[in-house]
């Protein structure tokens, strides 16, 4: 740790003076807070929820509820080099429904954060962009205003970058000023000092040399282009003056705990769980929310909150669409939700399909030899993932007609399968996602990412998908809201999804045996590391694949912003449709998985979120 006894007391200090300085309320008693109406409730304490409530409390009164607890003082999460997965009071897990394996199904938990910050509190911190083409492709979903230059200043007004300082630079950090932001909330830097140089130069001239000289060095690939390229990576950490310590820029440490953030007219409530919504249908059908029923997430009295303008609905991939369909918002046609007793309030089909995650290759680990057992290789036990990151295109991972494959294998896509399991409201749904994912890669979007990460006896190089086209389901089983929704992501159940898994399983194969990054490994550390040969037939591969995949946990979809008609739950404006005052800004809104790592991108959609409700209601003074 880099925390001396006078660090940690300047901590306790630190804690102390926030304490004084508040005047934003975070509580777990809902008796203080009175029966007059909020004029935005946030369902949801996480990522994107406390951005949005930031900006809104600035002049309204708006209530967050967060069912998780307050975490301010954990210093397993502020702390950003905690090795990841450390148990903490904000990591939970999800079951999935049985998932594509090799020998049959397989059972895979999934990970998530239950505190203020949600998963931004737990999370890797990976400070990756979407691209020009990915948001190229939500907007052509016919979401005028999503595309890349619309997009952009949303991610810039988040953010406060730190550029690398001159040993840094040196060392091989860099950026491009044009495309940050210089006074939002959320940090954003690299590790002071940068974590295992050594290893990241590696990291790079095998990269390159495996790849053909096809892919480059990127000074930035937060610029949309990072397709085709490699880099020193960022994440979003910001210096602590204070306590002369790298800390972590969750969304509670960016929005809600710094004094500059603090809102009088904002009021959190932790520790309780949002049942249902509650609403009212017009006499044109379409549907009011007025406010929620909530109880503790231990159980106990149900209380109500009643709202005068919005409820936001920022509960996250998983529980968002849960929550519609306890409230009778969903698929009411195919009567699952009347199965259960719920009310049929809005027929939306497209509620909880969509669902779509990444799928990462994980199970690797390169055993270091004992001459590269250094700090500058290891990073000497203060380690974040991902220091250096490749993004090749189809091209560069799948050879010179690897666009044109992938071209041909995604407008010929059968959604028979999808449909099947109700991953997707009509066959368009796919086949149009589809067209725009190929779109996409013909501007050199990434087809997978690669990363490297540094730890004290060997190194991880990991793989992970970019854009899925295996599409699940978020479904409700019981009214009872203490029970999780079946969470089913059909990994793996595209032919397109498993090329592409394959390909990014024989990169990393070639990787351990391409020096110079294989000149820190021991002699045979791609066989102990039971990765695949180099040489290793397709059939192969794909068994090591099946059976070693884990989730990439970076869910979204399952509320899309996309047209009704194809199974979309939200406008442009994140309007849910057929309601007139129920958004939703989550992750769920994502229609395709454009963000490979989500937490950035979703700063920007909090952003943009907020600005669009305080349009509309200026639009009603």
């Amino acid at each position: 740790m880099r925390k001396s006894v006078n660090l940690v007391l300047n901590y306790i200090l630190f804690l102390s003076l926030l304490e004084l300085v508040r005047s934003t309320v975070i509580t777990n008693d809902t008796s203080n807070l009175g029966t007059t109406p909020f004029e935005y409730i946030i369902v949801g304490g996480g990522t994107t929820a406390l951005a949005v409530a930031n900006r809104l409390a600035v002049n309204h009164s708006v209530l967050v509820v967060e069912r998780g607890p307050d975490l301010v003082n954990d210093e397993v999460i502020n702390d950003p080099f905690t090795k990841f997965g450390t148990p903490s009071p904000c990591h939970f897990q999800i079951d999935l429904a049985p998932q594509m394996g090799f020998n049959g199904s397989r059972m895979i938990p999934m990970t998530y954060g239950s505190c203020l910050g949600g998963s931004s509190s737990i999370n890797t911190m990976i400070g990756s962009r979407p691209t020009f083409a990915g948001m190229s492709a939500i907007e052509a979903l016919e979401n005028p205003g999503w595309g890349w230059n619309d997009f952009l200043p949303y991610m810039q007004k988040s953010e406060t970058f730190h550029p690398p300082n001159p040993t840094q630079h040196a060392e091989g950090a860099d950026f491009i000023a044009v495309v940050h932001g210089f006074d939002g909330p959320v940090g954003v830097s690299f590790a002071q000092p940068l974590i295992a140089p050594t290893l990241q130069n590696a990291a790079k001239n095998t990269t390159n040399t495996v790849f053909e000289g096809e892919i480059a060095l990127s000074p930035d690939m937060g610029d949309g282009f990072s397709g085709g390229h490699y880099s020193s990576y960022y994440h979003h950490i910001h210096f602590n003056e204070t306590l002369q310590m790298d800390w972590r820029s969750s969304s509670a440490w960016s929005y809600l705990y710094p004094q500059a953030q603090q809102r009088e007219g904002l009021t959190v409530l932790t520790g309780h769980r949002v049942n249902n919504l509650l609403t009212s249908t017009g006499a044109g059908g379409n549907v009011t929310a007025t406010g929620i029923l909530i109880e503790p997430t231990g159980g106990g009295t149900t209380s109500t909150f009643d709202v005068s303008r919005e409820v936001v609905l920022s509960a996250g991939t998983i529980y968002s669409p849960a929550i519609l369909q306890r409230s009778g918002i969903g698929n009411t046609t195919a009567r699952f939700l009347q199965s259960i007793g719920i009310e049929p309030v809005l027929d939306l089909p497209g509620v909880g399909a969509n669902f779509q995650d990444q799928i990462l290759l994980t199970n690797v680990s390169f055993s270091l030899t004992p001459s590269a057992n250094i700090t500058n290789v290891t990073g000497g036990g203060e380690v974040l993932l991902a220091v250096v990151v490749a993004h090749p295109t189809a091209t560069d991972t799948l050879g010179s007609n690897g666009t044109s494959a992938m071209d041909k294998m995604l407008r010929n896509i059968s959604a028979e399968h999808a449909l099947s399991t109700n991953g997707i409201v009509t066959s368009e749904t796919l086949t149009t996602q589809a067209a725009l994912i190929a779109d996409a890669y013909q501007i050199d979007h990434p087809l997978i990412e690669i990363f490297y990460t540094p730890g004290p006896t060997g190194i991880n190089v990991w793989a992970q998908s970019v854009l899925p086209l295996s599409r699940g389901t978020i479904r409700v089983n019981t009214t009872d809201p203490s029970v999780d929704p079946i969470t089913d992501a059909q990994y793996l159940t595209t032919e397109v999804d498993m090329v592409v898994a394959v390909a990014a399983a024989r990169r990393v194969s070639r990787i351990a045996v391409t020096p110079p990054f294989s000149d820190l490994l021991i002699e045979n550390a791609l066989a102990e590391a039971g990765v695949p040969r180099v040489d290793a037939t397709d059939e192969e591969v794909g068994q090591w694949v099946l059976s070693t995949y884990t989730p990439g946990t970076h869910p979204i979809g399952s509320n899309s912003m996309m047209p009704r008609e194809l199974g979309g739950v939200v406008s442009p404006e994140l309007l849910v449709y057929g309601t007139t005052n129920l958004r939703i800004a989550d992750a769920s809104v994502i229609p395709l998985s454009v963000f490979p790592h989500t937490t950035l991108g979703l700063y920007g959609v909090a952003e943009k979120a907020a600005e669009m409700i305080l349009q509309a209601a200026a639009a009603e003074s």
